[in-house]
């Protein structure tokens, strides 16, 4: 059979394109703005000019200039985009409906889809970069409005503080797991079932978390990781259906 390759496009193979806000604070793997934290290609657009504030006073003065990185990212080939940060769950829909390619705005739209799956009388946690800044509107515009959560952010740690809000040059991993670590004990005199890390800076230390709570964390890479699932061609074993099919 003849195999026909179709151009478009500068490069191709990238999965998943990424917004990045302007910053050039150090990651880490597992944050998403360090390529080897995904096993599979990804492409990044970053928004240049686009103030933080308007991610924390919902204006959308300036989003045009993220839709215009992520038409970017669309017309390079990518199957889906997602987004560095997130507060921008108050920008999904507008995102969304700018574009032809599936948007993930926030990890705070897994908290819908965790409280159809755990019983009522359960609760979920949210860990957030600064609990002053995560406002309801962020949490209505992810259809979290309405859920009873209990949150937690990291405005105690002096090195997120000094690294993720302030936009310092030097990242002492250590300080930063441990801030992580204490902003998850807030959670030990109000039991939570599951947890949600709003902020992407602390993907890294998600299996340190889930140590110390003993219950099932998620955040924006594993948001990533389910849509890339979608897009996965995974053949299953014939062996293992014959098998079944005979009784054996």
């Amino acid at each position: 059979m003849k195999e026909i390759v179709h151009g478009g496009t500068h490069t191709y193979g990238q999965l998943v394109g990424i917004l990045m806000l302007d910053s050039t604070i150090p990651r880490i793997p597992g944050d998403p703005g360090h390529a080897e934290t995904f096993p599979f290609p990804v492409r990044y657009g970053v928004i240049r000019d686009f103030p933080f504030e308007d991610l924390i006073e919902i204006r959308k003065d300036h989003l045009h200039l993220v839709i215009e990185v992520a038409k970017d990212l669309e017309r390079e080939g990518v199957n889906f985009i997602a987004a560095d940060c997130g507060l921008f769950s108050i920008f999904q829909k507008d995102i969304t409906n700018a574009l032809g390619v599936p948007f993930l705005g926030s990890s705070l739209n897994l908290i819908p889809m965790l409280a159809a799956f755990i019983p009522t009388s359960q609760k979920i946690g949210v860990i957030t970069g600064d609990t002053r800044i995560l406002k309801p509107e962020h949490l209505e515009a992810a259809g979290a409005g309405a859920i009873d959560l209990v949150i937690r952010g990291m405005e105690n740690s002096d090195e997120f503080q000094k690294v993720v809000i302030e936009r310092g040059s030097e990242l002492n991993v250590e300080r930063m797991r441990e801030g992580a670590l204490n902003a998850a004990r807030g959670f030990l005199d109000e039991p939570v079932d599951a947890v949600i890390l709003e902020c992407t800076n602390l993907v890294t230390f998600r299996s340190d978390i889930q140590r110390l709570l003993k219950v099932p964390v998620f955040d924006a890479v594993s948001l990533i990781e389910f849509f890339a699932e979608g897009y996965r061609l995974r053949h299953f074993a014939s062996e293992y259906i014959l098998q079944n099919q005979s009784g054996a």
